[in-house]
């Protein structure tokens, strides 16, 4: 009798340990959405912040980062797998830590999934660094509102200031991006005339055709105080980024 109590006391003691490790396993488990797997949803966004090194150079661009959204909604496990400046990297690492989401499900339950973000610096409102001369372009016709004008036009830089935005337009999303869950970023080059109106626009990223169009239709309803050159309004070139997340 003392034998037998004595084995199902050690099978006890073996199996609890095990029992441990499979429910500690199951807990560890990170998901990719899809098969089942809901994709977390955001609740709350937090906006990295330029660092003064990056603003004095006129970095501007995309840190595309791969965390861990947990069953909680917190955000773990936060990698840089495409960097831009490491100043600027580690900002959208420190805003992304704070971002909450509703978290991802897998047969009911929430669940550690893994996604893919981006953190888009942009500076509107401060002119960018010299880069480019003023280049003059070819066109035919009369300027004017959504038209590209005639003479030349310029890069922010080499005296000419960079417009600042006064009136945005978010885009909207299409219904079969919704559904496809596409989330990123649309680039976009156009010139902001003498009257602060856009003109010339294209795109120089391509997200999803749908969302392409929607990005263009938006960003010509933009306005903008023009940039100069010499203190008058001159037409200027300028890069455009628009951001589509499914929150």
């Amino acid at each position: 009798m003392r034998t037998t109590c004595l084995l199902t006391l050690a099978a006890c003691l073996v199996a609890a340990p095990v029992a441990a490790r499979a429910r500690q396993a199951a807990e560890e488990a990170v998901f990719k959405p899809g098969n089942g797997v809901s994709a977390p949803v955001v609740v709350k966004d937090v906006k990295p912040q330029y660092t003064a090194d990056a603003m004095r150079a006129g970095v501007q661009g995309t840190v595309t980062l791969d965390c861990v959204v947990q069953p909680d909604g917190t955000v773990a496990k936060v990698r840089v797998t495409k960097g831009l400046d490491p100043g600027l990297d580690q900002e959208a690492i420190k805003a992304v830590r704070q971002w909450r989401f509703k978290a991802g499900r897998k047969d009911g339950k929430p669940v550690a999934v893994r996604v893919a973000l981006e953190m888009t610096f942009t500076l509107r409102d401060t002119p960018a660094r010299p880069m480019f001369p003023g280049r003059p372009l070819a066109v035919s016709g009369a300027g004017g509102a959504g038209q590209l004008e005639a003479g030349p036009v310029y890069e922010p830089g080499a005296g000419v200031s960079a417009p600042v935005v006064v009136k945005e337009v978010r885009p909207r999303y299409t219904s079969d991006a919704k559904e496809a869950r596409i989330q990123g970023v649309v680039a976009l080059e156009c010139v902001v005339g003498t009257d602060g109106s856009i003109s010339d626009v294209k795109v120089t990223r391509s997200l999803d055709a749908g969302l392409d169009r929607e990005a263009i239709r938006a960003v010509k309803q933009w306005r903008f105080e023009p940039g100069t050159k010499n203190g008058k309004a001159v037409p200027v070139r300028v890069a455009l980024e628009m951001t589509f997340t499914l929150r």
